[in-house]
């Protein structure tokens, strides 16, 4: 066994859309940021092919800016990026290359100094007197002992706040049930033209449950127009064939996202019932199960789906894509009468125009709830009420069941890493907790980085 003791300024955890954010703007405010990841890359669900989400609120405005548009910039310089469209059912998409994101996320880090740690996750968490003294991490072997001035948890699952022992909710209210996860996975060889042209023809096959709001226009003239887009549809279709006992899936449609080579798309189409994503068993299933629907899904695809007759599987995603788990007790907690009315707060680090969409744990069905304007995300969000020393960003924040349908995109979870970033290095500068900052003074900083904190004019 390898031992080693590192000492930052700011530990983060996780190197996802939030994490990948906190520490990059952590460090580019001088203060020593390490950055510890699971995998062996950075970038976590930007690197699947999934496009950030609601860069537009609903009504075509942009609301999400800063780090984020950062990103999404450098990409399309480099070709990587198809840039931001608005869509009638996502408010707006930006489909990306996303081994290209990996790539860039590591030349963000080494231009802002940060250190990088991959293979290792949390094991231990030691608390004294209310805060995190340090972090202990396993990987490969090795015993990596972390201590840090301030720690940033962007796990997604919150692992380093569970160690910790800080309170948390799980699941939807009154069930418990988790939204279920996704195998994404990789097509080659489509044929759009002909697909869309299809669509063209049965426009019913893009109409949707009365549970799923959606403005006009997403129809085979929008797919046609451009190829940033998400393609969500064959409801006809899968109802069909779910009642001849032909469907490997247990969902209503297809979800197909357009890649940046031709004929590539990505497909976020597996569907993992009743899985609890923080229990080694369950995610050992979902893995294998995902993966496992995924050679009948293609079957299916190539039978009965225009333009798919000849697509082959280039790629399956290594790591499972998890809409929902902890969410830990901060200071403040976002509700969903407060996101339904728009609500920004004075202490509002980020916004959220995305929907509530709420995948159901358990059945097919999906609610997709239309947030008319954007709502605020307090800082005390992401402050933990219990550790002193502990911030988290990302779907693990502290929100209610419904509201993390809104905040779990990746748009709002690099607007959310960004406001940690700074909480944190502020914190580090004035020798205070996270808690005790000046969150006007980081609104400040971060109205500086290009973040939007309001749509008033």
């Amino acid at each position: 066994m390898n031992y080693y003791d590192y000492c930052y300024d700011i530990a983060v955890f996780g190197a996802g859309p939030a994490g990948l954010a906190a520490a990059v703007t952590a460090a580019r405010q001088g203060k020593k940021v390490i950055l510890l990841e699971k995998n062996g890359y950075l970038g976590g669900n930007l690197a699947t092919g999934l496009p950030p989400l609601s860069v537009l609120d609903e009504h075509g405005n942009q609301c999400i800016a800063g780090f984020c548009e950062e990103i999404l910039k450098r990409l399309e310089k480099n070709g990587h990026c198809y840039g931001t469209r608005v869509c009638p059912k996502h408010n707006s998409i930006s489909n990306l290359h996303a081994d290209y994101l990996k790539v860039l996320a590591i030349e963000m880090c080494q231009e802002a100094g940060v250190d990088i740690l991959l293979h290792c996750e949390a094991c231990e968490a030691e608390v004294v007197n209310g805060a995190v003294k340090q972090v202990k991490l396993y990987g490969k072997c090795n015993e990596i002992m972390v201590k840090a001035g301030v720690y940033i948890d962007c796990t997604g699952d919150g692992d380093v706040a569970y160690l910790a022992g800080c309170s948390y909710e799980k699941g939807q209210p009154g069930t418990g049930v988790l939204q279920p996860p996704t195998v994404m996975f990789t097509l080659e060889n489509v044929d759009h033209a002909r697909l869309f042209d299809y669509i063209e023809e049965h426009p019913e096959e893009v109409k949707f449950s009365k549970t799923i709001d959606q403005k006009p226009g997403y129809d085979a003239a929008y797919f046609k127009a451009s190829p940033n887009h998400i393609f969500v549809g064959m409801t006809v279709l899968f109802e069909r064939l779910k009642k001849e006992g032909k469907l490997p899936v247990n969902r209503e449609s297809m979800i197909c996202i357009n890649g940046l080579n031709p004929g590539e798309v990505y497909i976020n189409s597996t569907r993992l019932l009743n899985v609890d994503a923080t229990d080694i068993r369950d995610l050992t299933r979902a893995e294998l199960e995902g993966q496992t629907q995924i050679p009948k899904l293609i079957e299916v695809f190539r039978r009965y789906v225009p333009g798919f007759e000849n697509c082959w599987l280039a790629a399956i995603c290594p790591n499972l894509g998890v809409r929902e788990t902890r969410r830990f007790t901060g200071i403040r907690r976002i509700v969903a009468e407060d996101a339904i009315a728009g609500l920004v707060p004075d202490d509002s680090i980020a916004l959220s125009g995305y929907k509530m969409d709420i995948h159901n744990g358990t059945n097919c069905t999906t609610v997709f709830q239309t947030i008319d304007k954007p709502f605020g995300v307090p800082y005390g969000c992401l402050v933990s009420s219990e550790r002193s020393n502990l911030m988290f960003a990302g779907r693990c924040a502290s929100t209610d069941a419904r509201v993390i349908g809104s905040t779990r995109v990746m748009s709002v979870c690099m607007a959310m890493g960004q406001a940690a970033g700074v909480g944190a290095a502020l914190a580090v500068d004035q020798s205070r907790a996270p808690r005790d900052v000046d969150i006007q003074e980081i609104r400040g900083i971060l109205r500086q980085q290009g973040a939007i904190l309001s749509m008033e004019k």
